[in-house]
Formats: structure tokens, C-alpha cells, sequence
């Protein structure tokens, strides 16, 4: 088993793990307010903080505003001159409807639900595409995972009387991929300008790549395939082009037409060059984009991205294909590759392709002349969990998320180096402070605590509501609180550089969450050594601290997350704020503010549109994760909410299973002796949550290491021993 220890003086954790004994695990298990002045409320001036430092040229628009889709994944069209464009729904529905922006509903023209596996997070109909004969054969094919673990290409044909129906009933499988694991499925196939179909896959899942599959040229897996789906070779249902690269050799797979690559999320034909463009997840740091030659190996598992993953990796063949743009797990985690772009609304992107990122929204270009990348750069920062880049039969770009709508891209009118130049630089420009030396916030600003707040590596944290003049906040007792545009929510982070005296407190990070007029912005900024100011944080960045603690001095390293980090976790799926809630406020605060609930004294300022209905006795509460340990199931089922849900829940980018909403049935949450969606870190067979077994509970290990397949993902370099114990009496504690 590989696990984090728990030992305080071991702490340099990043990309690292050691052995971690079960038994060791199991032993684990087994072992100043001042008085105040009564709180005030005033209005605070927040207009400089709404602007952008990085102004972003594009924006996305919403298109289709009567229709919703359940995880869409793809939008094509079909060749036939109807101007009707396709939707695909991961759970197995493809959906057909004019391409009018005032369309109010659509109609199935393909379900398969009965057949296809949502068993992992990337499972699922996975892909579209028509036959360049569509409208004289009316075939298409899909891509989609079945039970026992498989990859089907499939050929269909629509209905013979209804041009938005496909006929269930002429489904011929042409190829069954067996797959090894539930995640890396690719899924993305396309028609080449040549007339074959090309096929995208994954390296089979788990990390790692621990079959080597990647440069394995004896298995489809880690490869991208080009096939003949006109002719049939003997005992297929298609044919082996014979200007495959690999074709006729008894080492390798015909069907091979590039390989090395981990997991091709989209790919895409430039409708004008015919250059073949696809986007592949990295793991642990870096997604890459590439350009896909006849024969390259892209060198994974030798490489992620331009650099080193595991040097000593075999290789079949060579020289490795370097990807054309890379960027780094700060930006964002998981690669959506895109279209090179030939529509007419975005005159100045003509042959820029376009990809961004499915965790933190963000939208990049890359040009390329033949020989170099000439322009590589953000665009677009959407907020949307970006599933897909698709296109309609003019070559208008169309844009999927999994928050059940579509987007296009569209021109910001504004003038971006006047915006850039009047953001704040520091904390003392921001106007929201009398005194930056001091930590001194404007008066009227609201401070606030939390029932269960976010392991954050030991740091110490004050937080704090800003509004500005004239607003209110919408109170919801269970769903998220709704805040006025203007609003701007602060947290201090302290790190004790002494751990037994608390005598060296430094402020490292001041972090603002700002909403502003087009949406929800993180911004950090970092202290100055003097620790009189702050200055804005363009790139994340890790410093490292020298801490003293009981036996001796170790060396800590602090992550201070990009822009980007802090919207892969404020997501669309919480209503971007994570923190002030009522489970979260529904407390008494002592530090510094009046001791009293704290729901109650924001009532009584007059800063809710609507009170609550009920007292706060009566309205629901997290136990406190400080001063209620007893509370085991409710107070583990508030750490898996405030930590996890975000991503794990159904309008999460983790998908609906596990489902670690707060409310949501333990025997509903598909935790209990569920195998992971994606990866396996502990040992064969492990489950999420093992009851009585917490060895062999996958959900542990998660939060036991650092590194790839850590738990929660983003910006923590130790392991929060408190959380590892309490979950792990919490599993001990079930029951079948």
C-alpha cells in the first residue's frame, strides 16, 4: 500500500508517498475573544475590484437559452444540407434539433441508455460521428462503454420515414475494446478528409499507465486508430487502410495510426487544411496539446507534456513528438481539445484553434504556420466546465458544459489595457483597507467563522464579508446564499512558524473572491517580508517555510494557488461561494466580533433581502469540527460536503457518483463498497468505503497522500491527520 505518513516531522509531502502500515493506520484511530463592542454594518466601496488584471478578450455567451441538456459531451451536424445540429448526452441519448437559437425542444434520435455504463465518472456514450455519405447511406457511428468493461464502435442508420429518428434496430458493433479500467476511454472519433473513420482512445485508466500501453504497439489502448469502415478485411467488420503506418507487421496493430498518447479528450479535423488536432490529459502536471502525424509516438509514458514523466520507460520506435502547447496543472487539470476555428463571427481568429480547460473554464488559442507555434494564449476565462468544442455547418463554434447548456465565444467590447491598468496591485490599493500593516479591513466589514472550514496545512484563517452600498444577501436555509454583484469575501491566511508557542504568526496569502459584473473571480495576494502589504499574484507559486515544532525544525512548503486554482473548486456545481452558508454561519462567534449566533447578528444588521423564517435553533448546522468530535457521522458526512462535493455531486465536474452532498443518503451517495471511478491508489480491490475495513477503503488512501490522486486535489502539500483519524473510526464504525 502506498500512503502518507502521518509522522509531523516528515514534510517534504508534494509528489511523494511512503509506505503507510494498516495496522499503524488502525492504532491511530484506536488512541482568545476579547469582549466587544456589539457588531456594525456599513456599506464598503468595492468598484475597484471589479474590473479584471488579465481582461480576457472573449466571453462566453449562452446559445439555445430553451434548451438543457444532462452532461452533453458533443455538438456536430450531419452532411445533408438540413442545418440540424446533434447533441450527445453522456448517459446514452443523442438529441437532433434545428440550429435556431428560439428552438424550445428537441427530439431523441438515438437512445441507448439500456446498453451503455455510467459505472465510471468517464464512461458513457462517448462519441458521434456521421458518414461523410450521410445523406445518400444515412450510417453513423458512436463510440460508447458497456458491461463487462468495454469500448463499442458502433454503425447505425436512420429511420427510413423519419430524418430525426435513428433506427434502433441496425446497430452492428465493428469493433469491441476491452478495457481494463473505468477511466482513460478517449471515446472521441471523427471522418478524416481521407474518408476513414479515426478512432480516439485512452491508455485503459487507473495511473500510471501500469499496463505500459502507452508505447505498446501490440494494443489499440494509447493510440489513436484509422480504420475503413466501406471494406472489410476477412472476419472484421472493417478494413486496415493499407497506408496505415504499422499495416502488415506481425509486431504491432494495423489499426495503429499515432500512439503514445495517455487519453484523447476531443479531437478534430481543420475542415480547411485537414490537419488532424487533439487535446491529452496529463496526470500530474502539465496537459499538452498536439498536432497528430502518421506514426508519431507522443511519448507518453516517457514524457508529459514538453518534460520527463518516467525517462526510463521503454520505447517502441522514434523519435518521440513534441506537443505544440502545454500548460501547467495551475491552469487548469484537464485538457478539452477544441477546433481550429473557420466561422464567420470571429473574423481575427480565422485558423486559431481553440482548447481549454475542463476543470477551471479557461479558453486558449494556439497558430501554427507549418513549422512553429506563432501565438499561444488565453482568451476566454468561462467558469464552465468545459466538456467539449464542437461545430455547426457554417464552422461556427459551439461549446458544451456540464452545466447542462451550450455556449458560443463572443468579442468583449472593452478596452483591455485600460481595465488591466486600473485593477489594484496591492492590498493597500484595493480600498478596502484603513490600515494594510495593521490588517486593519474599512469598518463595516463583516468577519465570520465556519463550522467545518477547509484543511489548509495548518494555516490559521480569518474571513470576512464585504457588500457594498445597497445590497443585500439572499438567505436560503439549505441551498447556497445568494450574493449581490459587489460583493467581495476575504480570508487571511496565517502560518505559525512556531507550532508550540504560536510566537512567529506570518501572513502569507490574503485572498479576495470578488463578484464582479461578469461572474465570480479569485484573486490572491501574497504578503511582502516586511508584512506591511500585499501584492497580486499573477502565477501560482510554492514557497517554502522553516517551521519549528516539538522535535526540531522541518521545512514546510505553502502552495499560493493562480486565479484558475481558485475557480476549479468555486464551481457553477456550489454556486461558485463555498464558505458563508447556513450549515456553515449557523454558529456562535467569539473571536473578536460579539458573542452571539452569527445568522442572528447578520439579521439584525439588515443585510438579508428576507430574515430567516426560523430561529436559528431551528435551522440546520454542521457539528463543529474543533469542539464536537463525538458527532462521527455527521460530522465526517460535513467534511465530505465542505471538501468534496464540489466535485463529487451530479452538477459536479466528478459526476453524481459518489454523491458527498451533505444531504443525500448514505446508502444513495454510491460510497459504500463502490469500486473508484477513476484510478485505484490503494491496494487490488479496494472500494470507496469498505464498512468496518478502513484499510481497504480507497477513500482514505485519497486523503492519506500528496501528490497524483490526493484528496481534496488542489493546494495542500501535508495531510490533515485529524481528517485521516475521524474517517477512519467513521469507517470502522460501519455496519453492513
Amino acid at each position: 500500500m502506498r500512503m502518507q505518513p502521518s509522522n509531523r516531522t516528515v514534510c517534504r509531502v508534494k509528489n511523494t508517498s511512503t509506505t503507510f502500515a494498516v495496522a499503524a493506520l488502525l492504532g491511530s484511530i484506536l488512541c482568545g475573544a476579547s469582549a466587544a463592542q456589539p457588531l456594525s454594518f456599513r456599506p464598503i466601496d468595492t468598484s475597484r475590484l471589479l474590473g479584471s488584471p488579465d481582461p480576457m478578450p472573449l466571453e462566453a455567451e449562452q446559445i439555445f437559452p430553451n434548451l438543457s441538456f444532462s452532461r452533453p459531451l458533443e455538438f456536430t451536424f450531419a452532411s445533408d444540407g438540413s442545418n440540424r445540429v446533434f447533441v450527445v448526452e453522456q448517459e446514452g441519448l443523442i438529441h437532433v434539433f434545428p440550429n435556431r437559437n428560439d428552438v424550445s425542444r428537441t427530439e431523441v434520435f438515438l437512445d441507448i441508455r439500456e446498453v451503455v455504463s455510467r459505472d465510471g465518472n468517464e464512461e458513457g456514450l462517448l462519441g458521434l460521428a456521421f458518414h461523410p455519405d450521410y445523406a445518400k447511406n444515412g450510417r453513423f457511428y458512436v463510440y460508447y462503454s458497456t458491461r463487462p468493461r468495454a469500448s463499442i464502435v458502433s454503425r447505425f442508420r436512420v429511420s427510413a420515414d423519419n430524418p430525426d429518428r435513428a433506427d434502433r434496430a441496425t446497430e452492428e458493433q465493428i469493433m469491441k475494446i476491452d478495457q481494463p479500467y473505468g477511466n482513460h476511454n478517449g471515446g472521441c472519433i471523427r471522418f478524416g478528409p481521407d474518408g476513414c473513420l479515426y478512432i480516439g482512445l485512452g491508455d485503459g485508466g487507473s495511473a500510471h499507465d501500469p499496463h505500459g500501453n502507452g508505447q505498446n504497439l501490440q494494443t489499440l489502448l494509447g493510440s489513436i486508430l484509422r480504420i475503413d469502415v466501406d471494406h472489410e478485411d476477412p472476419g472484421s467488420k472493417y478494413a486496415v487502410p493499407k497506408g496505415n503506418p504499422f499495416a502488415g507487421r506481425d509486431d504491432a496493430r494495423g489499426e495503429i495510426w499515432a500512439y503514445g498518447l495517455r487519453n484523447i479528450w476531443r479531437m478534430s479535423f481543420d475542415r480547411a487544411s485537414g490537419d488532424l488536432w487533439a487535446g491529452d490529459v496529463g496526470q500530474n502536471r502539465y496537459e499538452e496539446v498536439d498536432l497528430i502525424r502518421r506514426g508519431g509516438n507522443y511519448g507518453w509514458k516517457i514524457r508529459e507534456g514538453f518534460h520527463p514523466f518516467e525517462p526510463d520507460a521503454s520505447q517502441t520506435g522514434g523519435p518521440l513528438i513534441e506537443p505544440l502547447a502545454e500548460y501547467f496543472h495551475s491552469e487548469g487539470l484537464s485538457i478539452t481539445g477544441g477546433q481550429v476555428y473557420r466561422g464567420a463571427r470571429l473574423p481575427a481568429y480565422e485558423g486559431a484553434y481553440f482548447y481549454g480547460d475542463y476543470v477551471s473554464g479557461q479558453v486558449w488559442i494556439v497558430r501554427y504556420d507549418g513549422a512553429k507555434v506563432t501565438e499561444n494564449r488565453k482568451v476566454a476565462q468561462t467558469g464552465l466546465a468545459i466538456s467539449a468544442f464542437g461545430e455547426d455547418a457554417q464552422g461556427e463554434m459551439v461549446l458544451t458544459a456540464f452545466d447542462g447548456h451550450l455556449y458560443r465565444l463572443r468579442e468583449c467590447r472593452i478596452d483591455l489595457e485600460a481595465v488591466r491598468a486600473d485593477f489594484p496591485k496591492r492590498l493597500s490599493e484595493t480600498g478596502l483597507f484603513a490600515s494594510t500593516e495593521k490588517l486593519q479591513l474599512q469598518p463595516g466589514a463583516l468577519p465570520f467563522s465556519v463550522n467545518v472550514p477547509l484543511w489548509s496545512d495548518h494555516a490559521d484563517k480569518e474571513r470576512f464579508i464585504v457588500l457594498p452600498a445597497g445590497a443585500k444577501i439572499g438567505f436560503e436555509e439549505q441551498s447556497s446564499w445568494r450574493f449581490p454583484v459587489g460583493t467581495v469575501l476575504v480570508k487571511h491566511f496565517f502560518l505559525d512558524l512556531d507550532r508550540q508557542n504560536a510566537s512567529e504568526r506570518r501572513r502569507l496569502e490574503t485572498r479576495f473572491f470578488v463578484h464582479s459584473p461578469d461572474g465570480w473571480k479569485g484573486y490572491t495576494y501574497l504578503w511582502n517580508d516586511a508584512q506591511t502589504d500585499a501584492d497580486l499574484l499573477d502565477e501560482a507559486m510554492t514557497r517554502t517555510y522553516q517551521v519549528k515544532i516539538a522535535d526540531g525544525v522541518i521545512e514546510q512548503p505553502w502552495y499560493f494557488p493562480s486565479r484558475a486554482d481558485c475557480m476549479a473548486c468555486h464551481t457553477r456545481a456550489t454556486d461558485f461561494v463555498l464558505g458563508p452558508n447556513t450549515r456553515q454561519m449557523n454558529r456562535r462567534r467569539d473571536d473578536g466580533g460579539e458573542n452571539a449566533n452569527q445568522i442572528a447578528v447578520l439579521a439584525r444588521l439588515g443585510v438579508f433581502e428576507t430574515p430567516p423564517a426560523r430561529s436559528v435553533e431551528e435551522l440546520e448546522r454542521y457539528p463543529d469540527w474543533q469542539n464536537d468530535p463525538e458527532a462521527s457521522d455527521t460530522l465526517v458526512r460535513a467534511y465530505l460536503d465542505v471538501n468534496c462535493s464540489f466535485c463529487h455531486s451530479p452538477a459536479g465536474i466528478g459526476g453524481k457518483r459518489p454523491d458527498l452532498r451533505y444531504h443525500t443518503r448514505l446508502q444513495e451517495t454510491a460510497l459504500i463498497d463502490r469500486p473508484p471511478n477513476q484510478g485505484q491508489v490503494g491496494p487490488a480491490g479496494a472500494v470507496l468505503v469498505a464498512p468496518a475495513a478502513p484499510e481497504r477503503s480507497e477513500l482514505l488512501y485519497r486523503i492519506s497522500i500528496r501528490g497524483s490522486r490526493q484528496m481534496p486535489p488542489l493546494a495542500t502539500n501535508l495531510t490533515d491527520e485529524t481528517a485521516i483519524q475521524r474517517l477512519s473510526k467513521w469507517i470502522l464504525d460501519q455496519r453492513q
